[in-house]
């Protein structure tokens, strides 16, 4: 008998020994050792287009405040990845954080429960102890929101707003755009000195051919007020809401990789929206600029 079949022999005869603790899964060739697994990928996209955004920072937090932001590994068009084995990811969750520092695109933060090793290395121990959990359930693909050096081409509609409390500028505003009918045709999300870029999409329940203008109804959500999370000089990031994402079933269902909290239409946990809307009136192929927009 030969070494390798003795091996094969030995693994069968243990039969409880798992691919988690034996780092190890059984091909047709023989043993296999496998280093590392797929926890999640990350693969964000820009609102208006919805391609894959580029030029962005994204990694995970550590778990104690203060700690630092460890990158994900980039591999570029495909996204970013994160790892199960040495040198990844432990624990049942991620805080992720997705920033542009050129600001086109609005940063954010969201918390991503992951499948446990375990759950993935189960479908390849003799008999299965989990079921498979295909690549497509690790998938995260959160939108990105345009910020204030987004590149605007000619012809589109919207406005530069900078919404204020008290007449102050807001950190991390949201703001809505609902046209006539109370058709929702734009929102935006703000950044640190409250600046959003809203551009909009269609003309709501009005009829064809398009207006030269289009009044336009603004609904803003703030942090609440009363109890503004404390900002960090050290870092700028550190008072933006964290968002909480389902993880996926095996296979993904269709609300599992898009839905309104990925999209960022979900009010996010601790906002407040606005009691009263404010009317805007928009030049139909023009972004207007920047006005202050009080939340009310």
């Amino acid at each position: 008998m030969t070494a390798g079949a003795r091996r094969r022999d030995g693994a069968a005869a243990a039969g409880a020994v798992t691919a988690a603790a034996a780092a190890t899964i059984e091909v047709d060739a023989g043993p296999v050792a496998v280093r590392h697994r797929l926890a999640l990928a990350v693969r964000p996209l820009d609102a208006r287009t919805t391609a894959p955004a580029a030029g962005l920072r994204v990694g995970y937090e550590a778990p104690h405040p203060g700690g630092a932001v460890r990158p994900l590994e980039n591999h570029g068009a495909s996204g970013w990845v994160l790892r199960h084995g040495p040198g990844g990811i432990r624990g049942r969750s991620v805080l992720l954080r997705l920033d542009d520092p050129a600001r086109r695109l609005v940063p954010r933060r969201l918390r991503v429960p992951l499948w446990a090793l375990d759950e993935l290395t189960g479908a390849d121990d003799r008999p299965p102890t989990a079921g498979y959990v295909p690549a497509a359930s690790r998938l995260l693909r959160p939108w990105l929101l345009p910020g204030a050096a987004y590149p605007v081409t000619g012809g589109q509609t919207g406005l530069r707003l900078r919404v204020t409390v008290g007449g102050r500028p807001v950190r991390w505003p949201r703001v809505e755009a609902f046209g006539a009918g109370g058709v929702r045709i734009g929102w935006a999300h703000g950044d640190q000195f409250g600046q959003v870029l809203l551009l909009v999409d269609g003309i709501g329940g009005l009829p064809h051919p398009p207006p030269s203008a289009l009044d336009v109804a603004l609904r803003t959500a703030v942090p609440d007020p009363a109890h503004p999370p404390p900002v960090d000089p050290r870092d700028p990031l550190a008072d933006l809401v964290v968002e909480e994402v389902a993880r996926s079933h095996a296979p993904p269902a269709p609300g599992d990789l898009d839905n309104p909290v990925l999209r960022g239409v979900a009010a996010p946990p601790g906002y407040r929206t606005a009691t009263q809307d404010a009317v805007r009136s928009l030049a139909v192929g023009r972004v207007l600029p920047e006005t202050d927009l009080p939340h009310g």
